[in-house]
Formats: structure tokens, C-alpha cells, sequence
């Protein structure tokens, strides 16, 4: 008998005053791991970002005992999310790493015991191994593949996997360099070349034809192995980061223009003291410190803001020749350059683009909020490609 798809609670909500931390608590309701009474009530607890780490912390230990191992797993997740890089405990050890070792745990357990269908598997790749979760379909309707972007694991998302196994998929989700267990155990940073970790995927399992979603900054990365890689036949900008550094330089307003000009100047004397002001606030120097160790030889806030200029989309937009999906939220700080990518896939096979509005409670990062309607649009342009039905428009002047 045909299992009925995944659903999620659909809406955004304020659990916390500030941006940051309530986005990360919407992402829990979103993924129907803990309901809105709780998240208010946890909301209101946390007043600064170390309360975060300790109610969560205790919040994991207290699930672990009562036998919720998703929410364990989801509540030690959350407490090493906002762990400093660097910081130990009393016998010197890795914070950071204790708890990521926790939560894996726990939600390996988690989806073991509950969709054992999803397989797991270590493939050699230069010389460590890239972590890849799985499941093929027999008689699958098509092949997806999945990766993350900026300071994700793939444990962040696993929940989708059931939903597309549902739809009669067979599913591959892998970490790259600068990603969970590659970074936390191999300490492998991030790569712009992503069609190489992408290929050795694709060769291992010998997939061709295949749909490669990238999510969050991964909607770079993955439009980076599709640019060089033509087993990918469909793309997924899940979200478009057409221009990582601009949109952050736009989202700073008047202030911009001058923090352009100092990411120039590295010598400029203005530094000494903006630095001083970046690491007096927890969540800019967790900022900073999480680029630290996800990117290659960046050790200062002038070099992380000039390594994010790299990830951008505009020349290698015009190298897309698959079918391709752009996808953005309303409220999105990337979305500034929706048109902007639609426009620069001049190449591409089709191009169909979605801007997804409050009113659907889909307009932040990653449609955090309705991942019903998220999952729902790349299914069906999924399936519309792969059943060659012609929609009539490309979609790059539509939203």
C-alpha cells in the first residue's frame, strides 16, 4: 500500500524578538518536530545567545531520557548551531564537536528506526570519504540529489527525504567539503569547485539524468556542478545566491557603500576599531568564527567578506544548459537578485522561476514556514520536465 507523502505545519510565527534565533525556531515548527505552545514557551526563555545553548542543552537531555529522540537530536542540533567555534569544556574538548557527535547520533537512530529504507553509505574521495544518505526506488519515477549550503549538515534536512520517497524517487543526500561530518571530522573546508565532490557521487553510484537541488548556499554551489557537469539534467536553486556578498552589502543600506570601500582596503586604519565592534556582539563573532572554519585561509572579518565575493553566479549562469528551477522568498535578503539570475540563464534549456510570497508563508530563507508548498513545486516541475509537458513560458519574467 502506497504511503501517503510527508506534511508539515504551515506558517511562520514570532517565537523570539530577534531575527536570527526565531528563524531557527521556525525551522523546528516547520518540521512538525516541536508544536508552537512549546516553541513560544521556549522562545521566551532565551535572552541571549548562551540561554540558547543551555536551554537546549537541557531541553536534549530531558527528550533523550523520555525516549524523543528526534527532539534530542533537534534540541542539541540547535545547541551547537550557536556553540562558538573554539570554545572546550573542562577537560579541553571541542564543544562544538561533542554536540555535533550527540545529535548525529540520535537522529541516525531516529531515521533508522523509523524509515528504514534510507541507507547510509561513506564514498572514497580524495583522501577522506563524503557521507551520503540514500534510497532508491525500484522503478524510481527519476533520481534526485541533494546537498546543503553554508554551515549545514545533511541530519538539517533529512526530513525531506521521506517526502520525495514518497513520491516514487530514488534519493541521494550528501555532505562536501565544509559540511557536517566532512568539516567536524576531516576538518575539509569549503570548495567553489563543487563538480568535483558532485562527480564523485555520481560516479560511485553511477547516476546520470539526474535533478540536483542545492539548498540554501548550495543554490550556488549546485549551479556550479551544473555549469561543468551534464549528467545533471534538471537544476534546483533552492534558494538562488546570485550574489552572496551584494546581498549582504544590501541588506547594510547607506552603510554599504563604505563597508565596500574598507573590504578593499584591508589596510585601511577604519579596521582596527570596526573589528573590535564585530567581536564585542555573540552573534557577529559566531558569524565570523563559523567562516573561520568553513572556509580555507580566512582568519579576519575583512577576509571573510572578501572570500564571500567568490560566490556569485554571473558568469557561470550563462554555462546552465539544463532545465533549471529558481526559487526565492519575498523577505529573502537573496531575493533582491531574483530577476538578476533569471535573466542570466541565457543558455539554460528552461528556466522557471518562483517567488514565494507572505501570503503563502513561504517568503523567508528556504520557504521556512510552508515546506508543503515548497516540496510540492519542485515535485511538480519535476515531474513536468521529466514527462516533457510544455508549460508555455520560461518563466523569467513571471514570478
Amino acid at each position: 500500500m502506497k504511503k501517503e507523502c510527508t506534511m508539515f505545519p504551515v506558517g511562520y510565527y514570532d517565537f523570539h524578538e530577534d531575527e536570527g534565533p526565531n528563524f531557527q525556531l521556525n525551522r523546528f515548527y516547520t518540521y512538525g518536530v516541536f508544536g508552537k505552545k512549546e516553541l513560544m514557551s521556549i522562545g521566551r526563555q532565551i535572552d541571549s545567545f548562551e540561554k540558547w545553548i543551555s536551554v537546549f542543552t537541557e531541553l536534549g537531555e530531558k527528550n533523550e531520557k523520555a525516549g524523543e529522540i528526534l527532539k534530542a537530536a533537534t534540541c542539541y542540533r540547535a545547541a551547537q548551531f550557536y556553540t562558538l567555534s573554539g570554545e572546550k569544556d573542562a577537560q579541553g574538548n571541542s564543544l562544538k564537536h561533542i554536540l555535533y557527535d550527540k545529535y548525529v547520533e540520535l537522529y541516525n537512530r531516529y531515521f533508522k528506526e523509523q524509515y528504514p529504507d534510507i541507507r547510509f553509505v561513506r564514498i572514497p574521495y580524495k583522501n577522506y570519504e563524503l557521507p551520503v544518505y540514500y534510497s532508491i526506488c525500484e522503478g524510481a519515477k527519476g533520481t534526485i540529489v541533494i546537498h546543503g549550503g553554508y554551515d549545514s549538515t545533511s541530519q538539517d534536512f533529512l526530513p525531506m527525504v521521506p517526502y520525495f520517497m514518497d513520491k516514487g524517487y530514488s534519493i541521494y543526500f550528501f555532505e562536501g567539503p565544509g559540511q557536517g561530518e566532512v568539516l567536524m571530522h576531516h576538518d575539509v573546508r569549503m570548495t567553489l569547485e563543487w563538480e568535483h565532490c558532485t562527480g564523485a557521487v555520481l560516479d560511485y553510484f553511477n547516476l546520470t539524468d539526474v535533478t540536483l537541488i542545492g539548498i540554501s548556499l548550495g543554490g550556488y554551489l549546485a549551479t556550479r556542478a551544473a555549469a561543468y557537469d551534464k549528467r545533471i539534467s534538471r537544476l534546483v536553486m533552492y534558494d538562488l545566491i546570485y550574489d552572496f556578498y551584494g546581498a549582504i552589502l544590501n541588506k547594510m543600506g547607506s552603510f554599504g557603500k563604505f563597508f565596500d570601500y574598507l573590504t578593499r582596503h584591508p589596510k585601511s586604519i577604519f579596521w582596527k576599531s570596526l573589528n573590535k565592534k564585530l567581536n564585542k556582539k555573540y552573534f557577529t563573532r559566531w558569524l565570523l568564527l563559523q567562516g573561520y572554519a568553513i572556509y580555507e585561509n580566512v582568519h579576519t572579518p575583512c577576509e571573510y567578506f572578501n572570500y564571500i565575493r567568490k560566490f556569485n553566479t554571473r558568469d557561470i549562469s550563462k554555462l546552465i544548459t539544463q532545465d533549471t528551477l529558481v526559487l526565492a522568498g519575498a523577505s529573502d535578503l537573496y531575493t533582491v537578485y531574483y530577476q538578476d539570475q533569471l535573466d542570466a540563464l541565457v543558455n539554460a534549456r528552461s528556466v522557471t522561476g518562483k517567488l514565494f510570497t507572505e501570503e503563502e508563508c513561504a517568503d523567508h530563507h528556504c520557504q521556512v514556514g510552508n515546506m508543503n508548498l515548497l516540496l510540492d513545486t519542485i515535485s511538480e516541475w519535476i515531474e513536468e520536465k521529466t514527462n516533457g509537458k510544455e508549460t508555455g513560458t520560461d518563466g523569467r519574467k513571471a514570478g
